[in-house]
Parts: C-alpha cells; structure tokens; sequence
C-alpha cells in the first residue's frame, strides 16, 4: 500500500491455547447484507454486485477476456477515477497533468509488464471504451489504464530518484550550497500477522488498515476476484482498472495472504520490473511463501518500497519482508525468527527494521548526515502493547479490537481488513470500507477549495467478503433501471414555462372567496407548464399527464392532510374564515380551489378554459371579485349552467365532483407529501436505525436535524434510535426514519406505509427497480399509529447513500412529491407512484376526470 497506507498484523500456531476474547466479535454482517438480485449485474462469466460500501467484481477466462469484464462493469468508475487523478496531479490543468502522466508511463513502465498483463490491461480499456467511458472526448486506451496501474509507483518517483546517486554526492564546491532534502512523504499504514504460540487455535490470522489521503480514499473500495485461465485464483483489494491492488491486501487459492506497509523510499532501477507486475504475479503464480518472496525481489525496481507481511494458511507459517532495491531482509516463523522477541507475531507501520534498508534511502552516505537509527514509533509501541495483552489468544477478536484502537486507527484510516486461517482456506476475509471507527471522514477547508467535488468517506458495517457467485435471475426478472447509467443518474425533467396561460391578479371580496383568488394564480403555473410541455418535441402524452398529475398533487395533499389534521372534517367554500392561529382554512380553501378550476377546464376543454380565464382576469386584474360572479362567467362561456357542479363544490364532501385524481388520492389515503411534515415541524420525530449502517444512519439523523433547523424554523427536531422509540412517541408525531427496512427495524415494522417496495439493497416503483448503492429515496406515507400524521423515510442503497440524502433535501417551496427519487446520486426527481387500479391518463391537466382521449386542447 502507498507509504500513505495501513496497517498489516501476522500470528503463527503451535498448540492451541485458551483463547480469552479482548472484544466481542460484531455479528456475521454478510448475512444482514443478503445479496439483493437487482443490484447484481453480468457480463457473461463476470458479475459484480454492492456489499456495504464495497463493489465486488468477478471476471475470469484469458488475460483479454477478464479485462474486458472488467472494463464493461466498472466502466463509469474507471472514468471517473482516471479523471480524479488528473485532477489530484493539477486541479488547473488536468489534461497536461494527464498528458504527463502518459508520457512517465509510456517511456519507465509500459514495456516492463508480463504480455500477459499488458494483454489483460488492453481488455480494460477496450470494455470500458466500449461501455461509453471517455477521458477529454476519446475513448480510454491501453495507455490510460497502464497509467492508472503505475500511478502509486510514479507516485513514489521523486522520492526514488532524491535517492539515487547521481554522482556529484560528497563533493565540495565552492557555491551554492546543494538544496536540503525534501520532508519524507507521511506514512500511515499498518498490518499484522500472527500464527503458532501468539493465535489461540494454532492458526494465521493476518491483517491489514489503511491511512491514506481522502481524495484517493473512495475509489479503493473494489475486491476483485480473478479467476484466470492459467495460475492461481487471486482476491485483492483494488482500485476501478487494478490489475494489482495498489494498497496490497491480497490472497489466492493456495492459502496464501500477503498485505504490506510502505516504507521510507529507497533508489530508483530503471531496468526494473514494476511492482505492479512482480507483485500480481507473485499472488497469481506463487503457491508458497518462498515462491511469493522469490518473484517480489526478481527484477526489482525499486519503487514503492514496502515490508510484506505474508501467511500460508496451508502451513499456518508467516513472514515479513523488508524489500528495499537491491537490499531486503526476510524474517519466518519456520526459522523462528523475530524481531523484538514477539514470538509468534510480526508487524508493520512504515518504520524500517532493516538498516541495510534504511540506507538505501541515502543517495550516499559521504553526504550531508542523515539520522537512520531505529526507534519505535507510537505505532510500534501500541502493536507491541497489544501482543502483550493478548498473546497466545489472538484471534478474529483481536482484529476487531486492533483496528479500532487508536493510533493504529488513525484518523485519516480509510478501512480495515483481516482473515484467519480457516477463513483464508475458503478465500473469505472480514471487511470494513471507511473510517473503521464509524466517524465520517470529511474534507477540511484547504481541500474543498482544491478539490470542490472531494466527497466524504462514510464509514461502512464490518461484512464478511466470499465469492459466492450469485444465483440466476428469477425468469422475467428486469434489471434495475439505475444501474448501467453515468453517476448522477439522469437529470429531471425540467418544465420550460414558455409564456402565462393567462394573466390578471385578483382578489378576494370576503373570505368566502379566498379559494377563487389563490387558485387563479395557482393554478394558472399548472396549466403553463402543460402548455410548455405540449410545445416540446418528444414529450409524450402520457408522460406529459404524469407532469402535472405530479403538480396536481401539491395543493391535493395540502387540501386533503388539512382536512386528515381536522379529524376529517372539510370546510364549504362559502364557510372559509380568516383564522389567525391556523392554516388548516387556507389549506383546504387553496388546495381545494385548485381542484375546482381543473374539474371546470375539464367540462369547458383546454382552449376555451384558458380563453376564459384570461379574459376574465384582465377584466377584474387588481379588484375585488365575489365567487358567484365568476361562476355567472364560467356559465356564460359554457353555454350551459353548472349550479349541480357547484352546488357539490361548495359543500363540504365536494370529491364526488373534483378530479378524478384527487378522488383516488383520497380513497387510498395516498395523501403525504414528503414536505408536509415541514408545517408541523414541532411535533417531528426523527428515528434512525440501529440494525446495520448505524453510524452513517446516526449522522444522518444529526445532520438531518441541522439541516431542518436552518431551513427556516431553527426547531431542532428530536432523535431517537429505533430500538429506544415507543408507541406513545410515534404517535404524536410526523415520524422522518432514517434508513431503509433492511437497517431499520421500525422502517422495517411500517413497510407497508410508503408507495415503494424494499429490497434488502433495492427498491421499486411502479415497475422501475433502483439498486444502485449510490441512489436514494425519501417517500412519504401515513403514519400507521396516527392517521393525522405522515412518515417519511430517508434511505439510501448504501451507509454512503444514506448519509448523504440530509445534503439533498429540496428547497423550501419546490414542487411537492410522494416520492422523491436521487437515483446515482444526482439531483432528486420527484415523483408519484401509481394507484391501485390508476394509471396515468394521456389528458391535459383539466382532463383528468375523464377516459383517455377526452377533451383536447
């Protein structure tokens, strides 16, 4: 792993020992991530699916072949990380900083890989290419993914080349004096490894943490599994286009987990093989530790100098390595070797136990002097506190506990992983992408300003990673619908309001006229929206019908939940008063009045209604206007009368008569907007879940309650977790939950409440299903414990996706929605999921009470 990396731990076995555990093991958290069939995708022999916050990918068959699997599948984040390192390498000019980038790896280390690899890395670039992924408008090549692949060595070149002599080292001139050395770049990472007399059964358990920069972070969370058709099945953990796994946590079919902490950079030879090359070989080809060992230090050039820690689960032997350029130093279990006298344990955090190592560092050692001698970093002294507590009962436990315990868990740790020997046989690992204490890692102020698109890294659930290949599909199963597209998903519909429908304010002349005189306006954006959207070329009817059935919806629920908080008890129009200490009047007045001028548009048809309502309006723009002056009106341009219509309209059980629409939303109760909680805030809930992704879902509920308050009220809502909330509590309140019922067991309790199916990473609409981790849905229900109150919940597909939804919340006085959609994690698409036996009629706005080729325009 980079010398900005992890942690690495080893353990070797003789006779089992009593085994006391230092901390109780989280629970087996593959099964509470069951893989969700929609979020599988295939390419033939390939797959890849999301398993808390990691993406796992198989690929196998021929060196071209897997390439290409894996260029198809991870085409979008082979894009995007390709463009985050040019951007990393110059945020003004990433396309030069690309260019040169190419240029290095063109001339040190294309040429220096296997064919084989060459061969499997060409497939890379053309299934990506292939799957639409581009770099400045072309296609990406061989060249982009060679460069992708050299990144952590080119990374560690000027450190490399600092290190080399040149020639001119300990000779005296006259001036200037020769310019100070640069700082050495941080190093972070950690691993052990631990078998014989330090693990309770005897057996290896080896693992690995990684400290590194945020920016790199998220896209080093891909396991991959290569089941080539020559040499040894390899697992590793990688980066989108990763022939090699870049932080160097691996292991294959023969046993065999290697992982490593990168050390203090040594010299730079140029003749030299890659370690991107030496160290996939070494997993591909290597069935023992000899073997491994033996093609890391063949041809070596240096680069990305590391200490290795290394187990065969076959043998339960573990060693480290320490290989600098032409020195190294090999300590094993077998030869019962130790450094520190930690029989039957090894580590690594970046500090060089080897001198002859260390020297390399050193262009020469006539120079200027430098300070090589060994001491104990804070790292160092917490391993060996750790091997003194627990030695001789290491064992799964002691990963859990190691890898939360700073400052091995570091604040800039961006994972964890370790195995034990039973576990390696069967290739399966324990996992956890993100901060392993749970705290999400955000970007500071220097970094948002260099890099404004940085994301945070949210920290993931402990899972366990197999390679079970998933089952077939179920006949006629249908993808999900957000799965092959471009990150950010598609962008909304937007409506282009051309010009008004018609024009005129009016006023109301008592309260009983308060429904004319807010409608008018209110309605009128309905219609111009409509009318834009029939003028677009490519709108379909339908489509245009879902529009404004989506903007319907608004005044609907406000009309319909003011008179669900009256106990269901409406208010006729000509009964409407002002009242000071509530909105429920005006509610139902407004929402209601909207209705009404879409039932008339309906009988009048499109035209003629618009007609009449300009005319109307420009006649009374500015004046006081009665209600039944406008119905004389609406009766003239009709040509018939409508005192059966208006006698229902102004009563209070008028949806006999009103859209058939807002009939339906009333019949099914399907009345809640995800933002009517909002005119409630004071009687709000927020309940975030406790049975997976807790810690993003807890932050999430924090900054969920921030956000609420700075939207307006600054009312900061109550949190509870779902295993604290009570019956009582939910029924006094809008209830907003947090995570999905997979995560949450109160959102699994109410899942009936909301208009979307849940999977366990899935959901559906209507007959769309989204499993994209990176999407999210917030959709709105009633609250099963109080029928005057909604429950909105708030999930994501993933911890990432979750945490990330208070960050989306529409603005204040936006269109209201059922549902809103943020598929990818793009902009959120509101929507309205289908009624029972209703399905969105081909009808203009005014239509919707009729069959389908009703009144037209």
């Amino acid at each position: 792993m980079p010398i900005r990396s992890g942690i690495v731990f080893l353990l070797m076995a003789a006779a089992p020992l009593a085994a006391a555990p230092l901390v109780a093991a989280p629970p087996d958290t593959a099964s509470t991530y069951p893989v969700d069939p929609a979020a599988i995708e295939r390419l033939g022999p390939a797959w890849r699916r999301p398993q808390a916050g990691w993406i796992v990918l198989h690929i196998e068959g021929q060196p071209y072949d897997r390439g290409y699997q894996h260029g198809r599948l991870l085409a979008t984040e082979i894009a995007g990380y390709l463009h985050d390192l040019a951007i990393y390498r110059s945020s003004k000019a990433p396309a030069d900083a690309w260019r040169d980038l190419r240029l290095i790896a063109d001339a040190v280390f294309l040429r220096k890989f296997a064919p084989e690899l060459l061969e499997e890395m060409k497939g890379i670039a053309d299934g990506a290419a292939a799957a639409g992924a581009t770099f400045l408008g072309r296609p990406l090549d061989l060249l982009d993914i060679v460069t992708l692949n050299a990144d952590v060595e080119t990374t560690f070149l000027d450190d490399a080349l600092e290190s080399t002599p040149h020639g001119l080292e300990g000779r005296r001139f006259a001036e200037p004096a020769e310019r100070p050395r640069r700082p050495p770049a941080e190093s972070h990472c950690s691993a052990f490894a631990a078998t014989g007399p330090a693990t309770a059964d005897g057996q290896i358990v080896i693992g690995h943490i990684t400290m590194w920069n945020l920016f790199h972070a998220s896209h080093y969370n891909v396991w991959l599994d290569v089941k080539p058709s020559r040499g040894r099945r390899v697992m590793m953990q990688t980066y989108p286009g990763g022939i090699m796994s870049g932080l160097d946590y691996y292991m294959n079919d023969a046993g065999i987990v290697v992982c490593e902490t990168t050390l203090a950079q040594t010299r730079f030879h140029a003749a030299g093989t890659p370690l991107a090359d030496r160290i996939r070989r070494a997993l591909q080809y290597g069935d023992s530790i000899d073997q491994v060992v033996a093609i890391l230090k063949e041809g070596n050039n240096g680069l990305y100098t590391n200490e290795w820690l290394l187990a065969d689960a076959k043998t339960n032997e573990i060693a480290m390595f320490e290989l600098g350029t032409h020195q190294s130093r090999l300590w094993r279990s077998s030869k019962d070797e130790w450094f520190g006298g930690t029989k039957g344990f090894y580590w690594g955090c970046n500090n060089a136990k080897e001198q002859a190592v260390r020297l390399e560092t050193l262009a020469s050692l006539e120079d200027r002097p430098a300070n090589v001698v060994f001491h104990p970093s804070d790292r160092d002294r917490k391993w060996l506190e750790l091997f003194d507590q627990s030695r001789g009962k290491i064992d799964a436990n002691f990963g859990f506990h190691a890898f939360t315990t700073p400052p091995l868990a570091a604040a800039h740790s961006l994972d964890a992983k370790f195995t034990t020997g039973a576990m390696a046989k069967r290739m399966e690992t324990w996992a956890r992408f993100g901060p392993p204490l749970g705290r999400a890692w955000t970007p500071s102020e220097s970094e948002r300003q260099r890099f404004p698109a940085m994301a945070p890294l949210i920290g993931e659930d402990w899972t366990i990673l197999r390679m079970d290949p998933p089952r077939s599909p179920a006949p006629g199963t249908k993808p999900a619908v957000d799965l092959a597209g471009k990150p950010g998903g598609a962008p909304p519909a937007v409506d282009r309001v051309a010009r008004p429908a018609w024009r005129g304010t009016i006023l109301p002349a008592a309260p009983a006229d308060t429904w004319l005189a807010a409608a008018f306006a209110d309605y009128e954006r309905i219609v111009a929206a409509e009318t834009a959207a029939l003028a677009q070329k490519g709108s379909s009817a339908v489509a245009i019908s879902e529009r404004v059935e989506l903007r319907l919806f608004g005044p609907t629920s406000r009309y319909l939940t003011a008179v669900a908080r009256r106990g269901g008890k409406d208010i006729p129009l000509l009964d409407t008063q002002l009242d000071l200490r509530s909105d429920e009047w005006y509610q139902i007045a407004s929402g209601k009045g909207v209705l009404i001028l879409a039932e008339l548009r309906g009988l009048m048809g499109a035209r003629r209604f618009d007609e009449f309502m300009d005319g109307f309006g420009r006649e009374n723009a500015g004046k006081p206007v009665v209600s039944e002056r406008f119905f004389a009106a609406a009766e003239k341009a009709l040509g018939r009368s409508i005192s059966d219509e208006k006698s229902v309209w102004t009563s209070d059980r008028p949806l006999a008569r009103l859209p058939r629409f807002a009939q339906a939303r009333a019949a099914s109760g399907r009345i809640w907007a995800v933002d009517t909680f909002e005119r409630s805030l004071d009687h709000v809930l927020i309940v975030h879940g406790t049975l997976a992704e807790s810690d993003a879902q807890r932050e999430a509920a924090v900054a969920l309650q921030r956000q609420l308050a700075a939207r307006w009220a600054n009312i900061l809502v109550p949190i509870k977790a779902d295993r604290d909330v009570s019956d009582d509590d939910l029924r006094r309140a809008h209830v907003l939950l947090i995570g999905r019922p997979a995560v949450n067991s109160l959102a699994a309790r109410w899942a009936r409440a909301w208009p979307i199916t849940f999977g366990p990473a899935s959901f559906t609409l209507g007959e769309r299903t989204y499993a994209n981790p990176l999407t999210s849905v917030v959709a709105a229900g009633r609250n099963p414990l109080a029928g005057d109150r909604s429950v909105v919940i708030f999930a994501g597909l993933s911890a990432v996706a979750t945490w990330n939804l208070p960050n989306q919340l529409p603005d204040r006085g936006g269109p209201s929605a059922e549902v809103l959609i943020h598929e990818a994690g793009g902009t959120g698409r509101p929507c309205l999921a289908p009624l029972p036996e209703h399905e969105p009629q081909a009808l203009s706005a005014g239509n919707v009470t009729q069959q389908k080729g009703g009144a037209q325009p």
